[in-house]
């Protein structure tokens, strides 16, 4: 069944309408959550004071909203340091590459995470996090809020965590991102005590099967590096706490010092600092959808081989798409206008028109002058049986000698066309 151009216009408005008023709202309720961990947010469990205190440093902080990928984009490596504080969505393989490339280049990246998908990024160095609650017998009110140790460039700071998790370290095995001749190192900067805990089997108790820490502790905080024939490249820093920086726990014990130390420590001349907000879920489904469109957009901007394979693609879809939809349209009707309307022509540009072709000129300035939609896309023979209907329905008064070219044609004689064509005209006018 075909439809006209109303029907359609109809349907899509229908379909907008029910999109913006019940799917939305729908989608609205099931995906929004509450943001955490956001530089921006200024609520207990953001990273607002961290980010204020890095603007009162001196640093330049900015933010990613979009995607990871425009980290390409920074020419000054050594001066810009990425802090991603809880990773809550992985890094794809491509955004992977970028960190990768960057770290390469002299990049610094500070990894804030416990039970999300930091892991993403720490399999490209010697670092990885257990993924299980770390236990200690040194803790202030409950267990949950541990007490550690770290060190830093000679000093020695106390740090209060909440519900961490362990990190462990293996041996290098190089990413095949990694150019060739480069080395991984690592020191640790952050411990547990000697009595904690591993919890395994997470069921929320110390029990015989649990990781038992050594008299050194359990890693925390690791600190990665690159080097290439002697020369030190990017560093990267995991930390198994994504709420060490939060608000609520800014002011406890050493955190606030320990991490502005630890950005002076990797940005020793100063520079800028980018908080990635790609990896936080947004508060409502809008604003994800129009995070994940930029995202998209700002992927496509890059300038790596794999990004310009993906635009290639994506431009190679966009034409057979278009070529689909155009080889899928009708063939448009040839358009019938023997006259021109604003300005009426002698008769004499006629010719000598048959009985059908006048049948037809009468009915296409019917249509035009009545705006006969029904008349619209039909054949002749079609429109020329539809013809009486559309007369009765909107009551168009035809003389008689048009009455007789379109119901009685047989009655029209040969003397009377050029009568009838004039009347045409001067009918239509």
């Amino acid at each position: 069944m075909r439809l006209s151009s109303r029907a359609g216009l109809a349907i899509l408005l229908v379909t907008v309408l029910l999109c913006s008023f019940l799917l939305f709202p729908l989608f609205q309720g099931v995906v929004s959550r509450p943001p955490q961990l956001s530089a921006y947010g200024e609520d207990w469990n953001d990273v607002s004071l961290f980010r204020e205190s890095l603007e009162e440093e001196g640093y330049e902080v900015t933010a990613i909203l979009s995607n990871p990928a425009v980290i390409n984009d920074i020419t000054v490596h050594d001066q810009t340091l990425v802090v991603i504080a809880g990773t809550e969505s992985p890094y794809s393989a491509l955004e992977v590459e970028v960190l990768a490339s960057y770290l390469e280049q002299g990049g610094r990246v500070l990894v804030l995470g416990d039970f999300d998908f930091s892991n993403s990024i720490a399999d490209l160095f010697t670092a990885s996090y257990t993924g299980h609650r770390l236990w200690d017998q040194n803790y202030q009110g409950n267990v949950s809020m541990v007490e550690v140790r770290a060190s830093l460039g000679g000093g020695s700071y106390t740090l209060l965590l909440n519900e961490p998790t362990a990190l462990r370290t293996r041996q290098p095995v190089i990413s095949p991102l990694w150019g060739a001749g480069i080395e991984l190192t690592e020191s640790v900067i952050i411990s547990s005590s000697a009595n904690s805990y591993i919890d395994l089997d997470d069921d929320g108790v110390i029990t015989p099967e649990d990781d038992v820490a050594g008299p050194a502790g359990f890693p925390v905080g690791v600190w990665c590096g690159l080097r290439k024939e002697g020369d030190e490249l990017g560093q990267a820093v995991f930390i198994g706490d994504s709420s060490l920086a939060i608000n609520r726990m800014w002011e406890r014990e050493d955190n606030a010092e320990f991490m502005l130390d630890l950005v002076a420590e990797l940005l020793p001349d100063g520079g800028t600092v980018l908080f990635d907000e790609s990896r936080h879920t947004q508060d409502t489904f809008g604003a994800s959808l129009f995070q994940a469109a930029i995202g998209f957009y700002f992927l496509l901007s890059g300038q790596t081989l794999i990004i310009q394979a993906i635009r290639l693609n994506v431009l190679v879809v966009v034409i057979l798409a278009t070529l689909m939809v155009a080889l899928r349209q009708p063939e448009p009707l040839r358009w019938r206008h023997f006259f021109d309307i604003h300005r009426p022509r002698p008769w004499r540009g006629l010719g000598n028109p048959s009985i059908a072709q006048l049948q037809q000129l009468l009915l296409e300035r019917m249509r035009l002058r009545h705006q006969l939609y029904e008349l619209d896309d039909l054949a002749p023979e079609e429109r020329l049986a539809l013809a009486t209907e559309l007369v009765k329905r909107y009551n168009i008064l035809l003389d008689a000698g048009l009455s007789a070219l379109l119901f009685r044609p047989d009655s029209v004689k040969e003397e009377d066309i050029r009568v009838l064509a004039q009347k045409i005209e001067a009918w239509s006018t």
